[in-house]
């Protein structure tokens, strides 16, 4: 135990932040994905599109609304004490979608996941979007695929983690009025950029995160979470982070067996263009607006997930709903903002899965 918080002690003195350690999770690994295709669904709980969803049971994700923007999912049989979500939103405009919080419901089996969606200037809108959950148990620490995820407050406080190694991650806050955060990931792997990330702000106010700075090493994984509110100013709120290398969005050990992703870099790094079928991945660069093909690993039931890089307030989200087919999953577009609500060139990192 002495020596964990000398290690503790130690990384933090290198890192500058400010470190919380909770407990690892001990519970079975569980994950569900959805696409809502109705923006206005109603106050009754109905079926979410069935060709870009998966649960435990199958395509039984649920959704409803409950006001201008605002919707209930709930995942059957998925319900888990520990894990996170992500939310993608899915409109030509500049929209974007967050989470509010999620809950599991023991007695039903529903993971309860509440989104909010807003449009320019952080009014509530109406709006497709694509949603996700994951949860996760034991450690893998000698292969290459690695997986981690963090639930984090306003203040860097860990909620929630994972890390497949069995490590604890870290978090340190950049202080009031920042909306920054510095993540340490400690795990093993190459010392250049490799693996894929995601991140979703976590407030029932406007909020909307990315990944501003990436710093990659043999012993893990150091990236800078930004968040920023309604008028593209910083903003100090809960978020969600996930890392994968060599692993689905969903962090599962296949199934899924058939997944990809890339880092949308004009230099397209080799080891953030993943494919797990070993064919590569492309990209088509637009102004603000781009093109991601998934060669042969496409099948229903898929899903994307996207997340913005880089130090501005700029944010990605998915256009309208990808295609699948002949064995290829094409992602039209990818499409990215800048703080006036116009298409701007951005990196971005993106994400995609069947449930096979």
């Amino acid at each position: 135990m002495r020596l964990r918080s000398l290690l503790i002690s130690i990384i933090t003195v290198l890192l500058g932040i400010t470190v919380s350690v909770p407990a690892q999770a001990s519970i079975g690994d569980v994950w569900a994905f959805a696409y809502n295709d109705k923006p206005a669904p109603g106050p009754v709980f109905g079926l979410m599109d069935p060709s870009h969803q998966w649960t435990p049971t199958g395509p039984a994700s649920e959704v409803r609304s409950y006001g201008t923007g605002r919707y209930e999912v709930r995942f059957a049989k998925t319900a888990n004490k520990v894990g996170i979500p992500h939310v993608t939103a899915v409109n030509p405009k500049p929209h974007y979608c967050q989470l509010v919080g999620w809950k599991p419901s023991f007695s039903t089996g529903y993971e309860h996941v509440w989104v909010d969606c807003y449009a320019f200037g952080g009014v509530p809108a109406d709006s497709r979007f694509t949603v996700m959950f994951t949860g996760s148990s034991g450690f893998s620490p000698f292969g290459t695929d690695k997986h981690a995820y963090i639930h984090s407050a306003y203040d860097g406080t860990i909620l929630d983690e994972y890390n497949s190694e069995g490590l604890a991650n870290y978090v340190g806050w950049g202080g009031p009025g920042t909306g920054e955060w510095k993540v340490w990931l400690p795990m093993s792997g190459p010392p250049d950029e490799s693996g894929n990330f995601q991140a979703t702000a976590v407030n029932d106010k406007p909020a909307r995160c990315k990944i501003s700075e990436w710093y990659p090493g043999a012993s893990g994984q150091t990236v800078v979470v930004r968040c920023y509110d309604y008028n593209s100013k910083p903003f100090d709120t809960g978020w969600t982070l996930s890392y994968n290398r060599e692993r689905p969005v969903v962090g599962a050990i296949g199934p899924p067996k058939l997944f990809g992703y890339v880092w949308v870099n004009p230099a397209l790094p080799s080891q953030t263009n993943y494919n797990s079928l070993g064919a590569v991945n492309t990209v088509f660069f637009g102004p603000g607006q781009y093109l991601v093909t998934f060669p042969k690993v496409g099948m229903l039931e898929d899903h994307v997930q996207v997340t913005a890089f880089g130090k501005g307030s700029e944010h990605c989200g998915l256009e309208d709903l990808w295609g699948t087919s002949g064995g290829n999953a094409v992602v039209r577009n990818v499409n990215c903002f800048d703080e006036f609500g116009k298409r701007a060139k951005s990196d971005s990192f993106v994400a995609y899965t069947s449930r096979n």
